[in-house]
């Protein structure tokens, strides 16, 4: 006997992340000798594998709520909460390995060598998404009987992980010039409108958590731009490398 899937808002976006996810990551890391002459180092693959599960577990464990299956969902929570802490520590190592290479001056995988020009705002803008991703991941995790707050903290904290795949996404449709500006737009404001949005149509009004996602998302570039701008990122650097 089949069990009847109930497309709901969470579902239908963990499906799409995951698409998006699987098809930036085709020509960068799954095929990627198919499309490109260089290798990745280990860290890079690591963490290529590591975001791809996450994704993949985030689609199944809404799949789980789709299909009714609450209590398995549940069982699963804390083996999903420990691939949280491996991917986030793989995502700081990322960090730390661009911000290394910056500081010695070092050639990247693509042969690009790496400086606070061309190289920091990549840095401190991983580290900014895998910190707020972090702070959403444990608000998920510790308000995970308050299925509310559960699931809406852990769609923003996918938003933040999203922003890295959503640019390598772009790629094969020849969209990298506009990259940042629909980055910008599509990931950091309609996304998480959409979630307002949906409290409004399903309960006439917004949750805090999703304003709250909204307004740090909105303020993410500014932030970074910030940081870039008063040089605050080379310190950053330095300490991390």
């Amino acid at each position: 006997m089949s069990i009847k899937v109930k497309y709901n808002f969470f579902f239908i976006w963990s499906i799409l992340f995951l698409i998006i996810v699987l098809i930036g990551f085709i020509p960068s890391f799954l095929l990627r000798p198919l499309f490109k002459d260089t290798s990745i180092p280990i860290y890079l693959t690591i963490h290529g594998v590591i975001m791809i599960a996450w994704f993949i577990g985030y689609f199944h464990q809404n799949l789980l709520i789709a299909r009714g299956k609450v209590v398995n969902h549940m069982k699963n929570g804390i083996f999903w909460f420990v691939l949280a802490i491996i991917m986030l520590l793989t995502n700081f190592n990322v960090v730390i390995e661009i911000s290394s290479e910056v500081i010695e001056v070092k050639k990247s995988y693509s042969e690009k060598i790496r400086t606070f020009e061309n190289s920091g705002m990549l840095a401190i803008g991983n580290l900014y998404l895998t910190l707020c991703s972090s702070i959403f991941i444990l608000i998920g995790y510790l308000k995970r009987k308050q299925t509310d707050i559960h699931k809406r903290a852990l769609f923003i904290a996918c938003i933040y992980l999203l922003v890295p795949a959503f640019d390598r996404f772009m790629r094969p449709f020849s969209l990298e010039d506009i990259s940042p500006a629909l980055n910008f737009l599509v990931l950091m404001h309609l996304v998480p409108l959409s979630l307002i949005i949906y409290d409004i149509k399903k309960y006439r009004k917004p949750k805090i958590i999703s304003i709250g996602g909204l307004i740090f998302l909105a303020l993410s570039i500014p932030i970074i731009s910030l940081i870039i701008k008063y040089d605050f990122h080379k310190d950053l650097i330095k300490f991390l490398g």
